[in-house]
């Protein structure tokens, strides 16, 4: 069993009104392997009543739309949450699409995954040394892990892969988005996967790229190429889509000439661990 919490702080410069705030803080109640069993959203620092609606979106992630009145002068969001994932063997699954237009938009290159010439000749290279699907998806996750080296502060969430590959430094999403734009290239369908990984004071981000074998039967191979690793047991998930722009915990607008700042925190930590299943490295 793990626990997170997850904490937002925007502090405005003078009071701002009108807040409409999109939230993906919390998982879905299941997601593969992983099951939700308790969770918490509260909202702090408004002036009057806020409203809290939930919905999911194209991917199933839930959703939270905040909406406040006035906020004098700073708003918290913090979601607590506490689920379990049960380590198994693996086993095919069923995609997460029904039709090939939606197969397509694991395909298609999004305005953060958008190949260039560089990232185009890794594809056709890996291509050419591969076997098959599963062999392009290894392959392509190598070469992203050794594409870039690991610098927080050069690149921010609408950097695209190219100019990450460019600039050849970048955080997690950087090399998320890499390794998306290649397997796309490859016919690998994939996703973006956003959560949080224990041991690590943020938001962690990685791939799940789908294999197909056979008519409406996929295995699910997670990557993680900031750690040049698959995806454990203590990775958690809290949604998917394309790209980052798809599953970003916190965005919204307001009125009001205010500047906002944001801060965060995180806490992420394993509460218990069931000894009767097939042991896993947790880190």
């Amino acid at each position: 069993m793990f626990r997170v919490r997850q904490h937002y702080r925007y502090t405005y410069t003078a009071p701002v009104w009108d807040l409409h705030q999109r939230l993906v803080m919390i998982p879905r109640d299941v997601h593969r392997d992983q099951r939700l069993l308790q969770h918490d959203l509260s909202v702090r620092g408004t002036e009057g009543d806020h409203r809290i609606t939930w919905e999911r979106d194209e991917f199933g992630n839930r959703v939270a739309r905040v909406v406040a009145n006035r906020v004098p002068q700073a708003i918290d969001f913090e979601a607590n949450f506490r689920l379990e994932r049960r380590s198994a063997s693996v086993t095919l699954e069923a995609p997460p699409w029904r039709n090939d237009r939606e197969r397509l938009a694991y395909l298609r290159p999004t305005a953060l995954t958008a190949p260039d010439k560089r990232l185009t000749a890794a594809a056709l290279d890996i291509a050419h040394d591969a076997a098959d699907a599963n062999e392009r998806a290894e392959l392509a996750h190598v070469w992203t892990a050794k594409a870039i080296a690991y610098r927080f502060g050069v690149t921010g969430y609408s950097t695209p892969a190219a100019m990450a590959l460019h600039l050849g430094l970048g955080v997690c999403q950087d090399y998320a988005h890499i390794l998306l734009a290649v397997l796309r290239l490859l016919n690998v369908p994939a996703r973006y996967v956003s959560g949080h990984l224990i041991g690590e004071g943020a938001p962690h981000a990685w791939v799940e790229a789908f294999i197909e074998r056979g008519p409406g039967m996929i295995d699910v191979v997670g990557f993680d190429p900031t750690h040049a690793r698959r995806t454990r047991i203590d990775y958690l998930t809290v949604a998917v889509g394309r790209d980052f722009a798809d599953v970003s915990p916190t965005s919204g607008t307001y009125s009001g000439p205010a500047q906002g700042r944001l801060a965060a925190t995180k806490e992420a930590e394993v509460v218990e661990l069931d000894a009767s299943g097939p042991a896993e490295a947790v880190a």
